[in-house]
């Protein structure tokens, strides 16, 4: 596998001297962590994505995980700043104008505040009304929606949804399903740590089949910091720019068998738990066997 520095990796696509002003704003107001009590760790996915927009020029982008918005932002924002005709769909569990408690900077404030507050209300403050144009978001978890929409040609997709390896897994073989023949996918949070499956299932069902990049996004080595360990981290991009189908390299029968059964997981008891930690809050620090 290619490892490649940050600023290494931008240079090769042509993205050069970004000003990351822009991405400080949106990631202040969308992406500061709740571990931390307020501190940004994953700044660089964002000007990533940037760039990422600005030299593939895709037509439909996909993305697992909209969390507070940050990535899809940043993605919008190329979308913008080049005047390209493009559409971000993008997936959370947590509708986008569902009010959630979490730490957020905005433009003026001296530091972060904490209180509820909806991505739709968020983006509302920071960004103008064509970039939030540019993104559809899809409430659900990702085996329902992937199950039940009709969505596809897809030629981008970052995958930052569920972190275990059978999510991850069903992440990546449902966009392979509903990708164009020649696409590209960035997955987050490449990295050996405990409940992270991303790693494991990247080495063992993505790298034996495709021609793999893993581009620095930890810099400053913040990540590392706080977790007060020495280990391999960033994005993992892969490009398939041939006319030969992805789903050959896999086995149909074990392929479609895994997807019926994680969605089958997600419609019975990922939503159901959903929906009860909604109604009851003080259910999601109570670990029900059946639902591990």
């Amino acid at each position: 596998m290619n490892k490649i520095k940050f600023d290494d990796f931008l240079n090769s696509i042509n993205s050069k001297d970004l000003d990351l002003n822009d991405f400080w704003t949106l990631g202040n107001a969308t992406s500061l962590s709740e571990d931390t009590h307020g501190e940004q760790l994953e700044f660089h996915r964002g000007p990533l994505l940037y760039a990422l927009i600005a030299y593939l020029k895709p037509k439909k982008i996909l993305e697992f995980g909209t969390g507070g918005g940050y990535s899809a932002l940043c993605m919008a924002k190329a979308l913008d700043d080049y005047d390209l005709d493009g559409k971000i769909f993008t997936i959370d569990r947590v509708a986008n104008d569902e009010k959630i408690n979490r730490f957020f900077k905005l433009p003026g404030d001296i530091s972060p505040q904490k209180k509820k507050i909806s991505n739709k209300e968020l983006w509302k403050l920071i960004v103008k009304e064509n970039l939030i144009n540019k993104i559809t978001p899809i409430q659900g978890y990702s085996g329902i929606v992937m199950e039940k929409n009709k969505i596809s040609d897809f030629d981008f997709c970052y995958i930052d949804g569920v972190h275990t390896y059978d999510g991850t897994k069903h992440d990546f073989f449902s966009y392979l399903k509903v990708a164009t023949k020649k696409f590209s996918i960035l997955f987050d949070d490449y990295i050996d740590r405990d409940f992270y499956g991303v790693k494991d299932f990247v080495d063992n069902e993505v790298k034996p089949h495709f021609k793999l990049s893993l581009i620095d996004t930890d810099p400053e080595e913040k990540l590392k910091k706080f977790i007060k360990k020495s280990l391999d981290y960033g994005m993992i991009y892969l490009t398939h720019d041939n006319e030969t189908s992805p789903l050959n390299y896999y086995d149909q029968k074990s392929f479609e068998s895994f997807l019926k059964s994680y969605r089958l997981s997600d419609r019975r008891v990922r939503s159901n738990r959903y929906t009860l930690e909604k109604n009851l809050p003080f259910t999601k620090n109570i670990k029900f066997k059946f639902w591990k």
